[in-house]
């Protein structure tokens, strides 16, 4: 890895912090599942019937769940929508409760589509049509607190970290600042050796021996501590497609999306500790990092509906894996107080040195969807859609190297595959539209006994005969579990959020 003061520092990277081994769970759970799961997304419409809309034209943002959904549509249009929302995460660790809420503001959707008819009246392929689209498939913005006792403290895991690097290499020579031996050992030796200089000059750990060749390292403090956490979420995940679909005969629909995706991520945690014993020689300590990941990804959808008559509605859809590309960069610090001779000794380790880590490959899962709808004449529709999506199934680039092996390992026994279903329907009276839908999403994480996941929504929509304008109010459930830096001090959490959408469109 290349380090320097407030330049690069590439090394190979997984998520952040990562060197594989039994305590990774957390970073690769975490992360992995935020650029897999998606939030509830498109307009208005879809989002107020559960975004079951698989089986459905109307609008330009339904081309995200089925490409060949513009080719139902009649007209050219165009349309575009905000979100603006509130959430609540419930924490739970080690039995203590913590609550916290955010809000944010998001351009939700914005694109449109060219409907041209056949010219030879002679072919069976009826019509085409072209799109383009943008949505934001998930807003990471979140804010997490999380607190309790512990008795596997930030300590044991920079401890844990720093084994294998010799004593010599945690000390300052003549000359030498933190942060250029900080940047040295980024280059040479990589994260394990850079937390255990952060440890080892805090006080935190201590040698077995006093050897310059000593390699093997204790917790110099090992007693329960009460842990908060406080965590900083921040960017979005958005989709730009280019679609092109057709008609065949009267009943037949098919469509292609080849899409483009922008990934911007941040997350900034504050972990501090103070001690239970009002004697215990260390007193508290505050780690305190920031990560960011950028990137760009690629995937395909294609899709198909049925319209057998003039009530139902059947589609079946692929999205395909997002193959993404990722760049990460992070900071640290780490600061430590301790009990001596009475007194209180202060101990500030900023290193002021960023990482830039070498990019890196990421390939999420894909999903299969199937829909049905029944359209009630002009009076209004009902219509579900059940999506499978094996969690399991993404990787990290596979170069032979045991770090992606070990992180691919890590993903197929941590997640399974999952099941969502959607239902929604919508009733007509004049020119207004009353909506409303229900989904959920089975458990992806194995083993945790975690509660499904599952939204539902409600919204309002008026036609003024060549244009529109939707209303929703969507809720959404999420129950995850992570650990603060490895799997001893894991916590489940409940996201609850709660949107409103506004969608404007307009025939073209």
């Amino acid at each position: 890895m290349k380090n320097s003061l407030k330049t690069k520092t590439p090394v190979l990277a997984l998520v952040f912090f990562i060197i594989l081994n039994t305590n990774s769970w957390s970073q690769i759970t975490q992360d992995y599942l935020q650029f897999s799961q998606l939030d509830p997304f498109g307009s208005a419409r879809i989002q107020a019937m559960g975004g079951a809309f698989h089986a459905l034209g109307g609008g330009v943002s339904s081309l995200h769940l089925n490409p060949a959904a513009t080719a139902v549509n009649i007209n050219s249009k165009v349309d575009f929508g905000l979100a603006v929302g509130g959430r609540q995460t419930k924490s739970n660790f080690t039995g203590s409760q913590n609550t916290s809420k955010d809000n944010y503001l998001d351009f939700g959707h914005a694109g449109g589509i060219i409907v041209a008819e056949q010219i030879d009246e002679k072919s069976p392929w009826r019509k085409i049509s072209f799109g383009f689209s943008m949505a934001t498939l998930k807003n990471f913005d979140q804010s997490v607190e999380v607190s309790g006792h512990t008795e596997f403290g930030l300590s044991n895991y920079f401890s844990e970290r720093a084994q294998g690097t010799t004593l010599s290499d945690l000390q300052l020579g003549s000359g030498e600042t933190l942060g250029s031996v900080y940047a040295y050992l980024g280059n040479t030796l990589g994260r394990g050796a850079q937390l255990g200089l952060l440890a080892y000059q805090a006080y935190l750990i201590d040698p077995e021996n006093d050897s310059n060749n000593n390699i093997n390292y204790v917790v110099a403090v090992n007693d329960q501590r009460r842990q908060k956490t406080s965590r900083e979420l921040g960017g979005s995940m958005r989709q730009f497609n280019v679609n092109i679909a057709t008609q065949y005969g009267d009943d037949l629909f098919f469509g292609l999306n080849i899409n483009s995706h922008i990934l911007r991520y941040t997350r900034s945690n504050i972990i501090s500790e103070s001690a239970v014993l009002t004697s215990s020689p260390l007193q508290s300590l505050t780690y305190r990092s920031f990560e960011r990941t950028n990137g760009e990804g690629f995937s395909l959808q294609v899709g198909a509906i049925y319209t057998p008559g003039d009530h139902w509605r059947m589609s079946l859809s692929y999205d395909s894996p997002t193959w993404w590309q990722l760049n990460e960069e992070s900071t640290e610090s780490l600061n430590s107080s301790l009990l001596i001779n009475q007194g209180l000794e202060n101990y500030f380790m900023d290193p002021d040195v960023r990482n830039y880590f070498e990019p890196y490959r990421l390939r999420t899962p894909g999903q299969w969807n199937v829909g049905l709808a029944y359209v009630f004449g002009p009076q209004g529709l009902i219509s579900g859609s059940l999506s499978q999506k094996n969690y399991g199934a993404g990787a990290f680039n596979n170069d032979g190297s045991d770090f992606f092996q070990s992180a691919n390992s890590t993903i197929e026994n941590s997640f399974d595959q999952s099941i969502s279903a959607k239902l929604g329907g919508e009733y007509r009276y004049g020119p207004w539209r009353l909506r409303g839908g229900y989904w959920m999403e089975t458990q992806t994480l194995k083993e945790l006994g975690l509660d499904d996941n599952f939204g539902y929504s409600y919204g309002l929509g008026f036609y003024g005969g060549g244009w529109t304008l939707d209303a929703a109010l969507v809720n959404s459930s999420i129950n995850t579990a992570t650990a603060l830096y490895q799997e001893q001090n894991r916590f489940t959490s409940a996201l609850n959020n709660q949107s409103f959408i506004l969608s404007f469109g307009i025939d073209l």
